[in-house]
Parts: C-alpha cells; structure tokens; sequence
C-alpha cells in the first residue's frame, strides 16, 4: 500500500499466503494494538462511525473472552502480577482464552457484521514476550496451529511509551502493574519488533497510525488524519 495515498498511516503486508485462519465469505474484522493509552479507544469509537456512515452496524470486542474460568484465573494472575505460573501453562490458558471467543463470538459476529477488536491476539504475543519472555513466535506458532481466527488488517496505534504514560496520567484509576516507563518501553520495542520486523510469517497486514502529540506530552487523533476512511480502504471499503 502506498505510504503517500495514506499520509500518518504505514504498511506492511506479511506473507499471509491466503491462510488467515477464516473463510472468506463474512464481514472483515480489524484489530486495533498498541500500548495502554495510545488512543485505541478513541480510534475504536471513529472507526465505528465510520462503518455507521455506510449504514453498516459493528461489534466491538476486547483482547479477552474470559469464558473459560480455568483460563481467566491465569490471565488474571499474571496481568496482575498475582501469582507465577510455567510459560507452558501460561500459554495454554491465553490459547484456551482465544479459542473461546473465537468459537463462541467471533466465528458467530462475522457472519453478521463488522467487528472491531481493541486488541487482539497480537497483545498476546507482545505482552507474553515483553513482561514473560514466552517468544513471540512460539505463542504465533501455537494459535496457527489451533486455526485461532486472525484479523483481516491490524492497526498499529503507535505512540512513545512516554506520550502513553502522559495519557494515562489524565485517566482516573489505579496504574497496572506494568504502566512503568522501562517496561512501557519494552513493550513499544516489542510491537515495534513483532509487527515491523517480519519476525511472524502469516501475520495480517498491518497498519501503522501515530497520533498528534500535543505540548503538554498527550496525543490526540487528528480529524483531518481521517484515519477512519483509510482503514475501510485498506478493507476494500469505500465511504
């Protein structure tokens, strides 16, 4: 895709070689990554006035299904720093996690409508490699190997770990464990490496939005980025 039909937007395309792990014939579905406070939120709620705007209804879902009890537990544990578990079982309760909301939502919402994840099973691979050390590519092999569904395009809302940090001050609730700048910064290199690096064959194409920086450290989303727009062209869409 060419970066001057898209200014503030980059892409890359992996060699999906067709197998994204769906069939074809349903609506597509968009991924939105980045750190805790990049805008994925804001993003969210642009781009589905967006599928509004061609009289298409959208079906936002998070990273998790938290449908499994056994697998919530885990995932509990290790985003909030509770207990330690074996890489082995971590990554069995992400991989049992993903294949619930696969077969219980997604396989299901596709056939209806648009769906928009504010995350995805790319946070998974990011946030296991950076604050685990489980690779990245062992965690991609896994979910390829159990058919996980994978988005039809990933938007990268990619912004410093220190504008993230400056966002999430404005926000009223307790940090978790990991908003911190050295581990923040480990997981933008870590979506940096997994995303542009080529490191995960048969991943989605991706695309990369950086928000505005304001003086005060902050980002915003530029109206006139109409970044909305691009990623339903990216989709073959027109608005």
């Amino acid at each position: 895709m060419s970066h001057a039909a898209f200014p503030a937007v980059e892409s890359a395309t992996h060699n999906a070689e067709g197998e994204h792990g769906h069939h074809r014939a349903r609506f597509p579905y968009v991924a939105l990554e980045g750190l805790n406070g990049a805008g994925k939120s804001t993003l969210r709620n642009s781009l589905e006035e967006s599928f509004w705007a061609l009289g298409m209804n959208v079906y936002t879902i998070g990273q998790h299904s938290w449908q499994s009890p056994g697998a919530a537990r885990v995932i509990l544990d290790i985003k909030e720093r509770r207990h330690t578990h074996p890489p082995e079982r971590i990554q069995l309760a992400y991989l049992d996690d993903r294949r619930a909301q696969g077969d219980n939502i997604l396989s299901r919402v596709l056939h209806e409508v648009p769906v928009i994840g504010d995350r995805s099973l790319v946070s998974d691979i990011v946030y296991l490699e950076a604050l685990d050390g489980i690779p990245a590519e062992d965690t991609f092999a896994l979910y390829r190997r159990h058919a996980v569904i994978l988005p039809d395009l990933i938007v990268h809302v990619d912004v410093s770990a220190a504008t993230a940090l400056a966002n999430l001050g404005k926000r009223e609730r307790r940090r978790k464990p990991h908003e911190n700048p050295e581990q923040m910064r480990s997981l933008a290199a870590t979506y940096e490496s997994v995303l542009w690096a080529q490191r995960l064959p048969g991943l989605p194409p991706v695309l990369r939005y950086q928000p505005e920086v304001a003086a005060d450290g902050t980002s915003y989303t530029n109206p006139a980025a109409s970044i909305g727009d691009r990623i339903l062209a990216s989709l073959g869409l027109a608005s």
